[in-house]
């Protein structure tokens, strides 16, 4: 692709040639061919170049937490035999991860390598794609140039802002492993349990041999099964009872408030699932994942245009057991008695499924707040630990007195601080 300067001294090299003839001055004919054959040497400079330019780009990390940053290598490698000139880099990035990056690079000689580099800022919680790549080279005179458009792109994951929780992650409820306290008859596990006849299928590996000649039959080591509890972290999305977006939205802090609670029960050995009001499906309300999933969910959820939270609740109750339920759910809306909204009365039957129950309900501010509350009030009246927490109000701040050793509530008090 011609420039515009070579564009002009094309036109140029035409009008001497007609002022030579014209003339029938020779040394115009000489200027003009010259003219012309420069710009088609760097067309052809050009050409070669751009096709022997190879790409790698490189991204450090790939998740990225709230606040955090990352950074991306370009590396460029010119594999021809003749130096490339100039080489403009363009890469494709989302404004919120960084400025537009471009760089010049000069004087890529033949089979050498460079590299460059640019930050990320995890500004905002999403999934975002990086790419494609353009390198556009010019050759010395500037009288052409190429674009060559890389198709490889990268994903980068900005995670939720996580915040350090001020005490135990399960409050009143025991850590994610040990033993179990009921035996459970599985071919391995982690300490001698008793002695069994050999099934076919056993690990030969367990026969115990003194016990097999004693009894004149394969005897096996039975093992007891390892045991791991789970905690179920349930988040409300719901625009019509958040009312807003944004970074300083009760949404916003929802969803860190779920992504720190994720991120501390995995520390603590729990296995997670994460369920939305969306979530209506029994495979998804049952199905345990790695926290590295639902932080990947988390960075990507949206708000949901969901009335109710009832029938993800349902799902969520028949698929309850001794575990951990953490909610983190803003106030129901409209102007029902908190105490008989249907949402409620879901939470707390779902509640009573599990073993442990904890909730942190997001104040969206103005009228929410008297609800929020109430809802926070309702929730210890029937056993569970809960607080009230605003967005701008760091959790451990509220999740203090979550951990602590206070007694039950034995009544609903509308009035209570949350």
């Amino acid at each position: 692709m011609v420039t515009r300067r070579g564009a002009c001294l094309l036109v140029g090299a035409v009008a001497l040639w007609a002022v030579g003839r014209f003339l029938g001055v020779a040394e115009l004919y000489v200027v003009a061919a010259a003219t012309a054959a420069l710009v088609a040497v760097g067309a052809l400079a050009v050409r070669l170049s751009t096709s022997t330019i190879s790409v790698r780009r490189r991204v450090a990390p790939a998740r990225i937490p709230g606040g955090g940053q990352g950074e991306v290598t370009v590396e460029l490698r010119n594999d021809a035999r003749v130096p490339a000139a100039v080489l403009l880099v363009e890469d494709t990035c989302h404004h919120v991860l960084s400025d537009p990056p471009r760089f010049v690079v000069t004087g890529l000689g033949a089979g050498r390598a460079t590299s460059v580099r640019y930050a990320l800022q995890g500004a905002a919680r999403g999934r975002y794609v990086i790419g494609p790549l353009r390198v556009r080279v010019r050759d010395p005179f500037g009288v052409a140039q190429r674009i060559r458009r890389y198709r490889g792109t990268d994903d980068v994951v900005v995670y939720p802002r996580i915040e350090p929780l001020g005490g135990p992650a399960s409050p009143g409820t025991p850590r994610g492993s040990g033993s179990s306290d009921t035996r459970r008859l599985f071919n391995t596990g982690d300490e001698f349990y008793t002695m069994r006849e050999y099934v076919l299928g056993d690990d030969l590996r367990q026969v115990h041999w003194p016990s097999t000649a004693r009894r004149q039959t394969l005897m096996v080591r039975q093992q007891e099964q390892p045991w791991q509890a789970e905690a179920t972290v349930f988040c409300d999305t719901r625009l019509v009872a958040h009312r807003d977006v944004g970074p300083s939205s009760s949404l916003e802090k929802a969803v860190s408030v779920a992504a720190s609670l994720v991120w501390h029960l995995a520390d603590e050995g729990f296995r997670l699932r994460l369920v939305t009001e969306t979530d209506i499906r029994p495979d998804l309300t049952r199905r345990t994942q790695p926290w590295e999933l639902l932080l990947d969910r988390l960075a990507e959820l949206a708000p949901s245009r969901a009335a109710s939270l009832a029938p993800a609740l349902q799902r969520l109750r028949a698929a309850g057991g001794e575990g951990l339920l953490a909610a983190v759910v803003a106030p129901p809306p409209g102007d029902e008695p908190v105490a008989r909204h249907p949402d409620v009365r879901a939470l707390l039957a779902t509640g009573r499924a599990y073993g442990g129950r904890v909730a942190l309900v997001v104040d969206p501010g103005r009228q929410a707040r008297d609800r929020a509350t109430d809802l926070a009030g309702v929730l210890r009246a029937a056993g569970w630990r809960a607080t009230t927490i605003s967005p701008s109000q760091p959790l451990a701040e509220r999740w203090r007195p979550l951990t602590g050793t206070r007694g039950r509530a034995l009544a609903f008090e509308p009035g209570a601080a949350g």
